[in-house]
């Protein structure tokens, strides 16, 4: 009967066999551009890369830019036009009214002259609120050829005046125009509001 060999393993240690490798004037040449071209391949990868990076960047800031730049705008439309709103109902509330009750005069002086154009000699009433009467008696006799009876009219304003001549009536009524003018006004707010709603 054979007994099985024992096998162990050998630690010898292995000499160094290599030998240095000279290289001819050829394969010094054919090394050094391998190593430049990997050298300039890999230097080009990396700017490239730096590049894109530098790209991002200069792309995020101009949208921050952006962003920050629609956002003044926005905020500044918002007053300017807030601002602008503001000063046309001050001046539809209270600006107005005044010029309308100053603006009267003028107006009736217009109807009158265009009377007098019709060579009418038919009598004419006149009616007025009570407290227009006195600024509007100059006016009246500043305009001569016509025979115009003053009648005070409480249910007038100081912005209205009828004409009655026969069976014609004109009626300069600025404060209906100054309604409407606010009505109008009110309207478009409105409308520039559900307008920003709905855009959020």
């Amino acid at each position: 009967m054979r007994q099985s060999m024992l096998k162990l393993e050998v630690f010898e240690t292995v000499s160094d066999t290599s030998e240095t490798v000279v290289l001819d004037g050829k394969q010094a040449e054919k090394l050094r551009e391998t190593a430049f071209e990997q050298g300039y391949a890999a230097g080009w990868q990396d700017a490239l890369e730096y590049m894109r990076n530098e790209d991002a960047m200069r792309r995020i800031a101009a949208e921050e830019a952006l962003q920050r730049i629609s956002f003044t705008y926005t905020e500044a439309h918002a007053a300017l036009q807030g601002s602008f709103l503001a000063l046309v109902d001050a001046m539809l509330m209270q600006v107005l009214p005044e010029a309308v009750r100053l603006a009267l005069p003028g107006c009736l002086r217009v109807e009158l002259e265009a009377l007098v154009a019709l060579n009418t000699r038919l009598p004419i009433r006149m009616a007025c609120a009570p407290e227009a009467c006195a600024t509007l008696e100059p006016i009246v006799a500043s305009v001569p050829g016509l025979a115009i009876e003053l009648v005070p009219e409480p249910s007038f304003t100081e912005a209205q005046v009828a004409l009655t001549l026969g069976a014609q009536e004109r009626l300069i009524d600025l404060d209906t125009l100054l309604a409407r003018m606010r009505e109008i006004f009110a309207q478009g707010t409105q409308r520039q509001t559900d307008k920003e709603k709905a855009h959020g």
